[in-house]
């Protein structure tokens, strides 16, 4: 079934002009003019808020609404605190009047000390809505602050005006899938998460050694469970790995988490060949270490790059064939944070991206007959969606401050806009565990939540204690011991149900 490199570049060229046909243009019909300040309640200026460390008032840019504006969030502990007062028990958009300096920025806000969300602000020479969405407050007054993460902010005000009702239809997945010659398994699998979706949240942990990893082990002494969903890499796969000596195990642990009843997730951390790579191998899929020009492979210019990564389409490609033989689906996430700029794959920019997915895409199931993935975009933004008839599920990566236990409802919220078709959305990488009572109030259901490893979990390398550092125990245990939170016991036999859906 395997191809030669030349034919694989050939086929690349009439995969991407199907690929590239019913582009999702950018809705921007509720977004206000550059400039332009959408209608608000009552406005708090920074200048008149508390300002910790060393953000200062500034008078240099055009727009603003007070005496001045504040500037900075340069250093660790920058922050500025509002005193707001609210008439009443609700959700509310807090919306704060800002720019980022030298590109978007994220940065974190705290209602009352609690960790709420992460502002995203546009880089702009004008003050623009950057907006945290469906925030709840009790009526009365509360403390509004922002913290500097990425920092470099410069911010006029903050309103709040209450937040438009969750409509049900958000939850209403029709849960077929893009690939129209899915396996049985796949189309099963996809049918019971669409079922529990807007009711349930399922339990997810990545793994670095499968079923038998530290986390997995930490997760079950501190709750007695196991999770629904096991997370793993395939990075190891890459070429670039294999040809160090690397013996990955991830197919042969998915397959016994999946007889053990479990769920499985893979991600491809891809490491590109050698020809790319400046320093270290193993750093291979970071931007800042590699040298592709993915636009000139991808368009025929760089044709040994394009039967090099054509070879490593055709490794991955038969190692999922392994699982597909064992009739195990697969919730499978690729070039994933594509937004953020740090990964090769966003090399080129959202074009390059979304060519690059629905190569993957065309090349595993139309030449491989790889047909058991259900296939997660988490690129981390509507510009890099690569198109309905490509996505099953949306997944955003989310890693807020510290010991944050907020549904994350801005996240999940401005993630549905990514298309105008209902697709389920899943916390795939996460930092934290949404409280599942918040979430049930704000009416935030993620599909499923996966936790990171490392020390979001074990204490230090090689040690098998847990760390209240970053996820305190308490928070792990009243998630999985949750009934909103599915665990790995709880999910119905997975091999029964294809079995008599294929007799």
């Amino acid at each position: 079934m395997n191809k030669t490199g030349a034919l694989g570049c050939l086929c690349v060229l009439v995969f991407f002009m199907s690929a590239c046909a019913g582009l999702k243009g950018e809705n921007t019909a509720d977004k206000p003019l550059a400039g332009e300040e959408t209608a608000h309640e009552e406005r708090y200026e920074a200048e008149d808020a508390q300002i910790r460390g060393k953000i200062i008032r500034q008078t240099d840019k055009e727009g603003f609404s007070g005496k001045s504006y504040v500037s900075g969030f340069t250093e660790d502990g920058d922050k500025i605190i509002f005193t707001i007062k609210n008439e009443k028990d609700g959700f509310y958009d807090l919306v704060f009047r800002a720019s980022g300096i030298g590109g978007k920025k994220e940065n974190t806000i705290y209602v009352d000390g609690r960790c709420e969300g992460i502002l995203l602000t546009e880089e702009s020479d004008v003050f623009l809505d950057s907006v945290l969405k469906r925030v709840y407050l009790t009526r009365g007054e509360h403390r509004i602050t922002l913290e500097k993460d990425w920092g470099w902010l410069d911010l006029d005000c903050l309103y709040l005006k209450e937040s438009a009702p969750m409509d049900d239809e958000v939850y209403q997945a029709s849960g077929v899938l893009a690939d129209k010659e899915a396996d049985t398994c796949a189309e099963e699998l996809m049918k019971y998460l669409c079922g529990i979706y807007g009711e349930k949240i399922l339990s997810g942990q990545y793994s670095l050694y499968g079923p038998d990893g530290k986390e997995i082990q930490m997760i079950n002494r501190l709750t007695g469970e196991y999770p629904a969903i096991l997370g793993m890499d395939m990075k190891d796969y890459s070429l670039t790995a294999a040809e160090r000596g690397a013996q990955p195990q991830v197919t042969e642990w998915a397959e016994e988490y999946w007889e053990k009843g479990g769920i499985i997730a893979l991600s491809w951390h891809w490491l590109l060949p050698d020809r790319y790579v400046r320093g270290e191998w193993w750093q291979a899929l970071y931007a800042d270490e590699t040298t592709i020009d993915l636009e000139a492979v991808l368009n025929g210019r760089d044709k040994e790059g394009c039967e090099l990564l054509m070879k490593d389409l055709d490794r991955m490609a038969m190692e999922l064939q392994k699982l597909q033989k064992q009739d195990i689906p697969v919730l499978w996430r690729p070039f994933h944070e594509a937004d953020g700029g740090w990964f090769w794959w966003s090399r080129g920019g959202p074009d390059c991206y979304k060519k690059l997915w629905r190569l993957m895409f065309d090349k595993f199931t139309r030449e491989y007959d790889l047909h058991n993935l259900i296939w997660v975009y988490s690129g981390m933004g509507e510009e890099w969606y690569p198109g309905d008839a490509y996505v099953d599920i949306i997944g955003e990566d989310i890693y807020p401050a510290k010991s944050c236990i907020s549904a994350q409802g801005d996240k999940f919220l401005n993630a549905l806009d990514y298309t105008d078709t209902v697709k389920p959305v899943m916390l795939s990488e996460s930092g934290f565990l949404p409280e599942p009572e918040n979430a049930a109030r704000d009416g935030i259901y993620w599909l499923g939540c996966l936790l990171w490893g490392e020390d979001y979990l074990i204490r230090e390398p090689g040690c098998g204690g847990h760390s209240d550092h970053l996820l305190p125990g308490s928070v792990i245990k009243n998630f999985y011991n949750n009934d909103k939170v599915i665990t790995r016991k709880e999910l119905p036999d997975f091999k029964e149900i294809i079995a008599l859906s294929e007799s």
